[in-house]
């Protein structure tokens, strides 16, 4: 008798090799995803970006926003047209319920952002490349982390206002949703021009990421929205793509976009400026002249110069992509997937241009379009090698992809220890002199944003600090006015940046003492007139705020 294995157990037994190696391969493709993260998060936090990340009065939000909801506040916030309820606001809440300080918790979001940033890509990989093997799928979709993540290794300064666009994404405030939604979007695209239709899971998938998203930022519609249906319908135009499905994606774009406006209309109160009074064509002139400067600025050292070339070598492959597959007709999703990027850099940085806005990081899809294109580009060289008799010897790409794998791997082990350490033991040491100062008591006191907010968020909950403007009006952005109710501050932060109106002792007298820190001083006001008059003006002006939004 046989001692061999009946048919059917060698096909359940190849079958289970199949799967644990297509397991083995993925999980292999999101260790260096994560590893790629962690060295982009150490960079980081060796560098002054680490204030941009943990202690900048925009990227401390949502800390505050946590804090508020910890302390039983009411849920009356003014934000900006951007109100980060999705996906921001559950990403980091999520993560502040398994980490123990802020600081954990922006760095543990951070991570996260890249790891989704691969596993979109490597969505977009799928789509583009159906014929290849998993391995080389999960290769491409590395592979453009890795560039992402190169791009993060040449950002080092402490400001938003910069080029240094790339590690913005590590940040929980500078609309990395919107950047996401832009994968997940192309992704859910490809998808449908790839099989001819769009099925009704794609086009519901699609139409939610839409309407979610512009619901919580209207950049959607620029950074990704038009630029789907701008690409969709002049390649239909050029016979390249399909009308049937071309037209079902851009339609489930724009009625998305248009109910994600229609949500944004009971959440009126939470808006603190309408979208349109950042449009001002009439400074387009100067526009051009301020990126300008932010360019040989960014020129200025050697890493810069490396970043302006990473990102200009993103823009290449957008028009190299787009112009090499037109020319060899391959697959319409390689097409769609190099010509979109290309528009949507196009439109943004025109869009910029022409709005007359000064914000470097609406540029942020220069550095991120562009990864699809890189995907796209993988799969031309892959066919056009295959077709060729030298296929055989660029096998030593796979050896050579297996060795980088392992050197991020062992470089990503490397910094772990060092990384861990940074989060763990990161204070706000401004925070703990004004904590001394309270010395346990229950106060409340005011201050200018960018000094106020940081300590805000790090300081010991039983200090409570409103943020007001150089008239010691309340100050309604991206703070919650219902911790003004019934409030009674007795104390003002002057930070050693801030200009006020009128200096702090002639508008409130002379202060029972000041208390120096590293940074600002502590004016205390209790039991003194000051204090009747900060309330007055403080607490005051915010109730009128309250009523004039309907809280």
């Amino acid at each position: 008798m046989s001692l061999d294995a009946p048919p059917r157990d060698r096909v359940g037994t190849a079958r289970l090799r199949r799967v644990g190696g297509a397991v083995g391969r993925e999980a292999l493709g999101a260790l260096v995803a994560v590893t790629l993260a962690v060295i982009a998060l150490r960079h980081v936090l060796a560098t002054a970006r680490v204030a941009l990340l943990w202690y900048d009065g925009d990227s401390v939000l949502l800390p505050m926003v946590v804090r508020s909801i910890q302390l039983g506040q009411p849920f009356e916030w003014a934000m900006s047209p951007a109100l980060f309820f999705f996906p921001e606001l559950p990403v980091y809440l999520v993560c502040s319920l398994v980490t123990g300080s802020p600081q954990q918790a922006l760095a543990l979001n951070g991570v996260l952002v890249m790891v989704a940033v691969y596993a979109l890509l490597r969505a977009v990989a799928n789509e583009l490349m159906p014929s290849a093997r998993r391995s080389a799928r999960i290769a491409v979709a590395a592979l453009a982390v890795g560039f992402l993540t190169l791009l993060v290794l040449t950002e080092s300064t402490a400001t938003a206002t910069s080029l240094e666009l790339a590690s913005l994404l590590l940040t929980t405030t500078y609309y990395y949703g919107v950047v996401l939604a832009l994968l997940a979007t192309a992704a859910l695209v490809l998808r449908g021009i790839r099989v001819g239709r769009a099925s009704p899971v794609v086009l519901v998938t699609l139409g939610l990421v839409a309407a979610c998203t512009t619901a919580s930022n209207p950049l959607y519609v620029p950074w990704s929205g038009a630029p789907v249906v701008v690409t969709l319908l002049l390649l239909g135009l050029a016979r390249r793509v399909p009308w049937r499905p071309a037209l079902w994606l851009s339609a489930v774009v724009v009625g998305g976009a248009l109910v994600g406006y229609l949500v944004r209309i009971p959440l009126g109160p939470f808006v603190s400026l309408d979208p349109s009074t950042y449009v001002h064509p009439e400074l387009a002139g100067r526009t051009l002249g301020f990126f300008a400067s932010l360019t040989d600025v960014r020129a200025g050292t050697a890493l810069g110069d490396a970043g302006l070339l990473l990102m200009f070598v993103g823009v290449l492959l957008s028009v190299g992509g787009t112009v090499w597959g037109w020319r060899v007709r391959t697959s319409r999703t390689v097409l769609v997937a190099s010509v979109l990027p290309l528009v949507t850099i196009v439109a943004v940085s025109i869009g910029v241009v022409v709005a007359g806005s000064a914000t470097p990081r609406y540029l942020e899809p220069v550095v991120v379009a562009p990864l699809t294109a890189l995907v796209a580009v993988c799969e031309l060289v892959r066919t056009t090698v295959r077709r060729t008799q030298v296929h055989r010897p660029l096998r030593g790409v796979r050896v050579a992809l297996a060795i980088g794998a392992a050197v991020v791997v062992a470089a990503g082990v490397a910094l772990a220890p060092s990384t861990l350490r940074a989060v763990r033991t990161a204070a706000y040491t401004p925070a703990s002199c004004l904590d001394r100062w309270a010395d346990g008591r229950d106060v409340v006191g005011v201050g200018q944003y960018w000094t106020v907010r940081p300590l805000a968020a790090y300081s010991s909950t039983n200090i409570g600090l409103l943020q007001v403007r150089d008239t010691f009006r309340t100050y309604p952005w991206l703070v919650d006015l219902g911790a003004y109710r019934g409030a009674e501050p007795t104390f003002v932060v002057v930070g050693s940046g801030d200009v006020w109106s009128t200096p702090v002792e002639d508008s409130l007298g002379a202060p029972a003492s000041v208390t120096h820190c590293t940074g600002f001083d502590i004016w205390d006001y209790a039991g003194t007139a000051g204090a009747a008059r900060l309330r007055e003006d403080v607490v005051g002006s915010a109730e009128a705020i309250l009523r004039e939004r309907g809280f």
